[in-house]
């Protein structure tokens, strides 16, 4: 009886257990962790006492699933086994969550944080927020839910930072976060996220600004509230996204905006030059200072919009709708538009008041 001969054991059980062999898989680990625990050898033995607890859960054999993972955990703190510790307590709370007993399995994830953080590893940190938000969500606890999503947002920018991977995308798949789902809220600023899919992504109060989103897709996506200011977005999509409120003064919207909700979005300053915005809702939006020179507007809202000072050259208003919108000051209206913009119920001023 040997190590030599443990490990042999062990190897026989991880091809059996691959082969989803798992009464062979559970005998050849049972032999291997009584062989270790003659021999003295703990780290072997809480490998395959661990191991046990695996061929158990696929069984469907949870509570003894439970048991040989609590003995892995026991055999990991004897022997100051860290590694050992952390993976006993993610199966354990895996385990107990398949029970529907998510305080415990919860208070698990608890336990691998509290240590994550202790050694100042944000990787396992992220990772470890991850379980809790899935935990937390499956038992129907979504502000805990939303709290750790913003703290792994928040891990994966500061990790990014210090990285030299510049290709925003691919770090946060490899920290398992979805740029889709999980950065709501979370401060994007001046990263270069051109080619980016954010399609029907939730990017509520996002803070977007100085970043470079040229060719993005946001389709669909959930922009309301947020932040782009000085973004530089040519050639992105909005079809069809919902940036009401969205801050988007100075940001280069050379773009497809078409079917997008822009009510009461900021855009002082924007570049919107041959922008298709053909059926765009941008009621009460602020357009003062905006280039619209080409811009497709047909069929856009513009009720109660403020386009002082807007260069609208060129700039296609064909069935917009443009009640109580401000054209003051504005560039490029031929005094024949003026009047047939007048009639639709806009108001139109040639020069700004004295106050502005």
């Amino acid at each position: 009886m040997s190590v030599e001969e443990g490990d042999r054991l062990l190897k026989a059980g991880i091809e059996r257990y691959q082969n989803n062999e798992f009464e062979a898989a559970l005998d050849a680990w049972e032999q291997a962790g009584e062989i270790y625990q003659k021999v003295g050898d703990r780290a072997r033995e809480g490998a395959a006492v661990g191991n046990c607890g695996a061929v158990y859960q696929a069984l469907g054999r949870l509570h003894e699933a439970i048991a040989a993972y609590e003995r892995h955990r026991a055999i990991a703190d004897e022997i100051a086994d860290r590694t050992g510790h952390l993976n006993a307590l993610f199966n354990l709370s895996n385990t107990h969550a398949a029970l529907g007993d998510f305080e415990r399995a919860i208070a698990c994830q608890q336990q691998r944080l509290a240590i994550a953080r202790q050694l100042g590893d944000r990787r396992l940190e992220c990772s470890v927020l991850s379980e809790l938000q899935r935990h937390y969500t499956t038992s129907g606890n979504p502000s805990q839910a939303r709290a750790c999503q913003r703290d792994r947002a928040y891990i994966a920018r500061e990790l990014f930072d210090l990285s030299p991977n510049r290709d925003f995308q691919n770090f946060c798949t490899e920290l398992g976060l979805d740029l889709r789902r999980d950065f709501a809220g979370a401060n994007l600023s001046g990263l270069d996220l051109d080619d980016a899919d954010f399609a029907n992504a939730n990017l509520q109060g996002t803070c977007l600004s100085r970043c470079s989103l040229q060719l993005a897709n946001f389709c669909g996506a959930d922009l309301s509230d947020a932040d782009l200011v000085d973004t530089l977005a040519i050639n992105a999509n909005f079809n069809r996204a919902n940036l009401q409120r969205a801050h988007l003064r100075r940001a280069d919207l050379r773009t497809n905006l078409s079917g997008a909700n822009l009510q009461q979005a900021c855009l002082e300053g924007a570049n919107l030059t041959a922008a298709y915005l053909q059926g765009a809702n941008l009621s009460e939006a602020n357009l003062s200072g905006a280039s619209l020179k080409n811009a497709d507007l047909k069929g856009s809202n513009l009720t109660g919009a403020n386009l002082t000072a807007v260069d609208l050259t060129r700039a296609e208003l064909n069935e917009a709708t443009v009640s109580k919108t401000r054209f003051v000051a504005a560039i490029g209206l031929s005094p024949e538009v003026e009047n047939q913009l007048r009639d639709r119920g806009a108001i139109v001023e040639s020069e700004r008041p004295e106050s502005e």
